[in-house]
């Protein structure tokens, strides 16, 4: 069936046009998002073609995002050395949860909708880890919040064991099929709440669900951290495209294309994200964005934007990343609500 749809793609679209790349891989996830065991078998096919596979996966994504979150929050006076995190959205490997441990957290619970954690994912990061030491200890020098990263790293080199052992080792809990918007967890249970490349996955009303269940289960003095990633994720298999090429669809179109459940991307931009964070009761401590210059050009020179997009600042069209740290005040908009800082950087 999957060969089926890939010829199809090859022919041309309803106006005449050749298919891009990034519509090949939109049909391709479309039909298998509609077979019986289409998560094995889209797993399959991004283990041998896609990203997932040997000789592209990564992991060091993941460990360079938690050694800057770690450094972010001591910025901001919080400590992470025995504290507990709550992240949403674990994914296929624990590149975070992971790197947190190593930095000196307490534990981390992960959670996510859907069973897509892979024993052999989580095993070729530690060997990437094995084969890359000299570099993972530079990254931990400076994320290190106790003292003892390199002898966590060495723990972690010696490992040898299954999954259970391994989670065991990092003080990781792993818990899907979950609702991050309704955990089984008491009240004040963790210090911090987080996710990463996560919520621009999400439908809005369910993030508010999300952040509102983070208040209840945070410590009065905890913190939320979450990046999101507001990039038309097909970019990233397919250059030709802009970044913000998912804005010039109605909602329909874009859910023709990408409603499956592997690439469903919400297109929220920076202000309704914003208010969703602030409607949750979170006082947003510091903010960045990340403004991609290319998508900011092709913004002036007459970007085909969808009409939904056309009243929004241009400047606030171009941020392709997006990173909100903050708390949940008893009275978010009472002494000491201010203006929070927005730092800006910028990207060619």
């Amino acid at each position: 069936m999957v060969y089926v749809v890939h010829q199809r793609a090859c022919e041309r679209n309803a106006s005449g046009d050749t298919l891009m790349k990034w519509q090949y891989k939109a049909m391709v996830q479309n039909a298998i998002a509609r077979l019986p065991l289409s998560d094995p078998i889209y797993y399959a096919v991004q283990r041998t073609f896609g990203d997932l596979r040997p000789s592209r996966f990564d992991p060091m994504e993941w460990i360079s995002a938690a050694c800057e979150m770690v450094l972010w929050l001591k910025s901001a006076g919080y400590r992470i050395a025995g504290k507990q995190f709550l992240e949403v959205g674990t994914g296929r490997a624990l590149g975070m949860p992971l790197t947190l441990w190593l930095c000196g957290a307490g534990g981390t619970v992960t959670v996510d909708l859907n069973r897509y954690l892979s024993t052999g994912l989580v095993m070729d990061c530690n060997r990437y880890l094995r084969r890359n030491q000299a570099k993972i200890r530079e990254f931990l020098q400076r994320a290190d919040d106790d003292g003892d990263s390199q002898k966590r790293l060495d723990q972690l080199l010696a490992f040898s064991g299954n999954i259970g052992s391994f989670l065991d080792l990092i003080h990781v809990q792993y818990l899907a099929p979950a609702d991050a918007g309704k955990l089984p967890f008491p009240d004040h249970s963790f210090d911090f709440h987080f996710s990463y490349a996560v919520l621009e996955h999400v439908p809005g009303p369910i993030i508010l669900q999300i952040l509102q269940e983070a208040k209840r289960i945070l410590r009065p003095t905890g913190a939320v951290l979450h990046s999101i990633d507001l990039s038309d994720h097909f970019w990233y298999s397919d250059n030709s495209i802009q970044r913000i090429n998912c804005l010039r669809f109605s909602q329909e179109e874009w859910r023709r294309w990408a409603g499956n459940k592997y690439m469903y991307h919400n297109r929220l931009r920076v202000r309704e994200l914003l208010e969703v964070f602030a409607e949750a009761g979170v006082r947003i401590g510091h903010e960045s964005r990340t403004l991609h210059e290319g998508s900011l050009v092709a913004v002036k020179n007459g970007f085909p934007l969808d009409p939904q997009f056309r009243s929004v600042p241009v400047e606030e069209l171009a941020v392709t990343s997006l990173r909100i740290m903050g708390s949940f005040p008893a009275d978010p908009q009472g002494e000491g609500a201010r203006q929070h800082p927005v730092e800006w950087v910028h990207i060619p």
